[in-house]
């Protein structure tokens, strides 16, 4: 299992996590069902989720250009954009 930092922007906020999984999409899958089932974002937690992982799982992940263990991921809600980023993260114990 890796440690994952999940960043999101959306509409004028940014929002950090992390979690454990064994790949950034499960990663990713976990950060959407906790905003769905905590509705973190309010009316908008349910579509945000459901459009990055539409991205993230059925388009992929998206490599940041020049980075190492650093994903994106983009869904539009409202006409606001809201950018994933995933960064594996190492654990400073």
């Amino acid at each position: 299992m890796n440690l994952y930092t999940l960043v999101l922007d959306f509409h004028g906020g940014t929002y950090i996590t992390q979690f454990e999984a064994a790949a950034p999409t499960d990663a990713v899958a976990a950060w959407c069902k906790e905003l769905e089932d905590e509705q973190l974002l309010g009316e908008a937690s349910f579509p945000v989720a459901e459009g990055i992982m539409v991205d993230a799982i059925e388009n992929h992940l998206v490599e940041v250009e020049g980075l190492h263990g650093a994903w994106c991921a983009a869904a539009t809600v409202n006409g606001n954009l809201a950018l994933l980023n995933v960064i594996i993260t190492q654990r400073i114990d």
